[in-house]
């Protein structure tokens, strides 16, 4: 087995564990809870769960999705993130190497699928860690890029989304986005710099407005009913950050043939 095929699939099973926690952040942090005390245990008995009911995936399958002690069903939403954690670290493994830009990757995409579920389940995105990724970000930009393109992206990413939520307040006297979803593009300022601001935004408000009104339209909902817009945000990010200069070179070549 050669050294590339080792990382990846080492990536893929860290991933998977990493997956397991990551539950634990999606449930605990938007109730304020500690991600380290207490224990795993189920959320609907409160009886602890033991290492063999904690191994990411098999667990889930073995258990038939319910907890061995009360019998209700454990969401889906628990094995999906683990196998997401594994198939995303495997394929960064594939795509960067054994290189700093892995460990970079590794930790922007663990990120925003964290940030994505709990926006989309809550409505919310925390600043725990929003604003640590800000600083993840600038860090990385010293040690493996542009120092000052990652400041500019994180001041201009914020910047850029208070202003067009001010303005949209002022005209319509209703709250557009909120300042998690300005925490949000900060940070991904930050890990990729001020360049892709405008691709991130275009294509975000994009399909967030394409899904968004599918959305509305199949339910049968109100105009007035909240989307939670990080999710498009962390998608749009991620492509730019596994694709930009590809999309960059597509871009210039459809403008200077």
């Amino acid at each position: 087995m050669d050294v590339q095929t080792f990382v990846i699939l080492m990536s893929g099973m860290v991933g998977l564990m990493v997956g397991s926690f990551s539950n634990v952040c999606v449930y605990r942090i938007p109730r304020g809870e500690s991600v380290a005390f207490p224990g795993s245990h189920c959320p609907n008995c409160n009886h602890d769960i033991a290492w063999y009911d904690n191994i990411p995936l098999f667990s889930w399958l073995i258990l038939q999705g319910k907890c061995r002690h009360c019998q209700l069903a454990i969401s889906a939403r628990y094995p999906f993130l683990e196998v997401l954690m594994g198939l995303s670290w495997a394929f960064l493994a594939w795509k960067f190497g054994p290189s700093p830009m892995l460990l970079e990757a590794i930790v922007l995409v663990s990120l925003l699928w964290i940030l994505s579920l709990i926006d989309y389940e809550t409505g919310y995105l925390p600043d725990v860690l929003t604003l640590p990724g800000v600083f993840i970000g600038v860090a990385f930009a010293w040690w493996v890029g542009d120092i000052q393109s990652s400041l500019w992206g994180a001041v201009v990413g914020y910047g850029a989304f208070w202003l067009v939520a001010k303005l949209f307040f002022l005209v319509t006297k209703k709250e557009g986005m909120g300042a998690g979803d300005f925490k949000l593009l900060a940070m991904l300022g930050a890990f990729m710099g001020w360049q892709a601001l405008p691709f991130i935004v275009f294509v975000s408000s994009l399909v967030g407005a394409v899904v968004g009104f599918a959305y509305l339209k199949l339910s049968k909902q109100g105009r007035d009913t909240e989307i939670p817009f990080g999710p498009y945000l962390a998608m749009a990010g991620m492509l730019w950050f596994l694709w930009g200069h590809e999309i960059l070179s597509s871009y210039r070549s459809l403008l200077f043939p």
